[in-house]
């Protein structure tokens, strides 16, 4: 198998900076016809000049008319879509007791309701056709609690069973969708954050490719974990005692990772930027 996407139609959220501009970028290179969004339209507009994109509209993913609207202008332009890779997120951290109430709500919006309302509009395309394909940018912090990134650990929980829950239930109708769970990856998201001792951060380069081999397999994958470590990590937490996986956690320095970050002004600087996403 190839991962060539010759003459594929997709659509990236988030797609001006971070890993939706690694997944973009890719997907280029492996042939397809990309349309991009994000709700900076500065930043969007430098990296639609930057990729040489074939479509790109600012969006904002919590407007679920505007998200139909975007993909909708995306198949009027560039032909019938075949691929939605639902990036868009932000991950504001910080003791749960210091976070704007307005914040949490942000969070909320844009990390599940943006890709719920995708996938949904995504499936009115695709399920007549009878072809199809969502990835969503879920998390292993869906997985995993960590202290600090509450609101984020409960956002990115629903995206993982949400995505379960509509694979099953369109298995019959020739849509495929793909989980990808990255850990900690080394773009702005994280920041100023410390990286918790034997644990690989992964590149945007490497969940690009990854999103790239999903699409071009045609095939369903419920999880795609990067680094593959976090595959272990994940599955050990069903096989022992909460107590024992937590203790583990704490070995690799989960409760201090990010209540603490390495560089707390760069951490500040990008949950300054979050906040206005």
């Amino acid at each position: 198998m190839t991962n060539s996407l010759e003459d594929r139609v997709v659509a990236i959220t988030g797609a001006a900076r971070g890993i939706g501009y690694a997944i973009a970028t890719a997907a280029k290179a492996a042939g397809a016809r990309i349309a991009i969004s994000d709700i900076d339209e500065v930043a969007l507009k430098q990296a639609a000049t930057a990729l040489d994109a074939d479509f790109s509209a600012p969006l904002n993913v919590t407007d679920p008319a505007a998200f139909r609207a975007f993909l909708r202008d995306t198949e009027s332009m560039l032909g019938p879509l075949d691929a939605l890779v639902n990036n868009a997120g932000i991950m504001p951290t910080g003791p749960l007791l210091e976070q704007d109430d307005a914040l949490i709500r942000r969070v909320i919006e844009i990390n599940t309701l943006g890709l719920i309302f995708g996938t949904k509009h995504a499936l009115e395309l695709m399920v007549p056709r009878g072809r199809g394909h969502i990835v969503n940018m879920c998390s292993t912090m869906g997985e995993t609690a960590v202290p600090g990134l509450a609101v984020y650990n409960a956002s990115k929980a629903a995206t993982v069973l949400f995505t379960d829950s509509a694979r099953l239930e369109h298995r019959r109708t020739g849509v495929k969708f793909t989980a990808i769970l990255p850990g900690t990856v080394g773009t702005e998201l994280a920041s100023g954050l410390s990286n918790p001792p034997g644990v690989r951060i992964a590149t945007a380069d490497e969940v690009a490719e990854a999103v790239v081999k999903a699409i071009a397999s045609e095939q369903s994958h419920a999880r795609v974990y990067l680094p593959p470590l976090f595959a272990a990590i994940t599955r050990s937490a069903a096989l022992l005692p909460k107590s024992m996986h937590e203790a583990i956690l704490r070995l690799l320095g989960s409760d201090t990772a990010i209540l603490e970050p390495k560089d707390p002004s760069a951490r500040a600087r990008y949950n300054d930027r979050a906040s206005q996403s």
